[in-house]
C-alpha cells in the first residue's frame, strides 16, 4: 500500500512523520516497510538516517529533437505544442527543453516524423539500506534528486515512484515524504498514492493551508486522514475545521521542547520520547484499517 505523507505548507512536520513512522514500523511492528523522499528539489530524510548506497540510478525525461535535414516545415509541431515549447520560424524549427512536459504530441503529429523523442537527464535516484540506532533491522530508503537547474519536479517525481514500485514488495507499506504545498508535484505524489496523511500545525498559517489541501484532495477523489503535529490542547484550530469538514485526525504529536531538541540534532523521536511512540502506533493502526477496508471494498 502507498502512503503520501503530505502537507498545504512547508515545515509543517512531514519527515518528522515519515521518518519516525518508518522506522516504528520496522522496529517495534516488524513489518516490512519502504521509505521514499519525494520532495526531490530539498530531499532531507537523510538529515535523521543513515544507510550504505545499494544503488544509484540515473532518471531521464523524454524531449523532442528537431531533425533539420528530414523536416518539411510544416508548421504544425508549434501548433499542437500548448506549452509553447515548439517555436516555428518559416524556415527552422525551435525547441525549447525547460517548457516541454513531454506530452508526445509534436514527435507523434509530426507529417515527416522530425522531432524524434530522446533522452534528457533531469535527476538521479539511490537507493540505501537504511539501518536504525541500536537495532539490526533494516529497512529499503529511496531519494529522489531533482539536477540542479531543473525547472519542473513533476517529471522526476513520477520517476522516482516507478523505481520504488519496481523494488518494492507487493505486502510492503511503501510511504512517499511527499513534496510541500498543493502544486503539480504534491499533486503528483497524490495521484500516485492508495491514501494521504496530511500533516498540519495548529496555526492559522497551518489552517489556511490545511483546507487548500483538502480542497485539492477532495477535487482529486483521494482518501485522507489528518496528523496534527506541535499539537497545543488549548488551540483548537485543526480540530474545528476538521470537525466541520468531517475529517478523522488520527494522531497527535506533541508540542515538546524535547522533541525540538532531538529533532535539530538529527535524531528520531520515537525511540525516545513516549508520547511520540504513542502517537506512531496510532498511525500504523490507522493504516492496517484502512488497508484492510481497502481490500474487502
Amino acid at each position: 500500500m502507498k502512503i503520501a505523507i503530505a502537507s498545504g505548507k512547508g515545515g509543517t512536520g512531514k519527515t518528522t512523520l515519515s521518518v519516525n513512522l518508518t522506522a516504528w514500523i520496522r522496529e517495534i511492528a516488524d513489518r516490512p516497510v519502504m521509505l521514499v523522499d519525494l520532495d526531490v528539489e530539498e530531499p532531507n530524510t537523510g538529515m535523521f538516517l543513515e544507510g550504505t548506497v545499494i544503488e544509484r540510478s540515473v532518471r531521464y525525461r523524454k524531449i523532442p529533437r528537431w531533425k533539420q535535414e528530414t523536416c518539411i516545415l510544416s508548421g504544425e509541431c508549434a501548433g499542437v505544442c500548448m506549452y509553447n515549447a515548439i517555436a516555428f520560424l518559416g524556415n527552422s524549427v525551435m525547441v525549447f527543453p525547460e517548457l516541454c512536459h513531454g506530452c508526445y504530441a509534436c514527435s507523434d503529429l509530426c507529417p515527416s516524423h522530425s522531432l524524434p523523442m530522446v533522452d534528457d537527464r533531469i535527476g538521479e535516484v539511490t537507493l540505501y539500506q537504511a539501518s536504525l540506532p541500536g537495532s539490526r533491522k533494516v529497512f529499503p530508503w529511496i531519494e529522489g534528486r531533482l539536477d540542479i537547474g531543473r525547472e519542473m519536479a513533476t517529471p522526476m517525481i513520477a520517476r522516482t515512484i516507478r523505481y520504488a514500485e519496481d523494488h518494492g514488495e507487493r505486502s510492503q507499506i511503501i510511504l512517499f515524504d511527499a513534496p510541500p504545498g498543493t502544486s503539480c508535484p504534491m499533486m503528483e505524489a497524490a495521484k500516485r498514492s492508495d491514501y494521504l496523511l496530511l500533516v498540519a500545525e495548529p496555526t492559522r498559517f497551518g489552517l489556511h493551508d490545511l483546507g487548500l489541501a483538502v480542497k485539492t484532495l477532495k477535487e482529486l477523489g483521494k482518501p485522507f486522514a489528518v496528523v496534527v503535529n506541535k499539537d497545543d490542547p488549548a488551540i483548537t484550530l485543526i480540530d474545528d475545521f476538521c470537525a466541520t469538514e468531517e475529517i478523522r485526525i488520527v494522531a497527535r504529536i506533541p508540542h515538546l521542547r524535547e522533541a525540538a531538541g532531538i529533532y535539530a540534532g538529527g535524531g528520531l523521536l520515537y525511540g525516545k520520547i513516549p508520547e511520540v511512540r504513542r502517537e506512531m502506533e496510532k498511525v500504523y493502526r490507522h493504516i492496517l484499517e484502512i488497508s484492510e477496508e481497502t481490500k474487502t471494498g
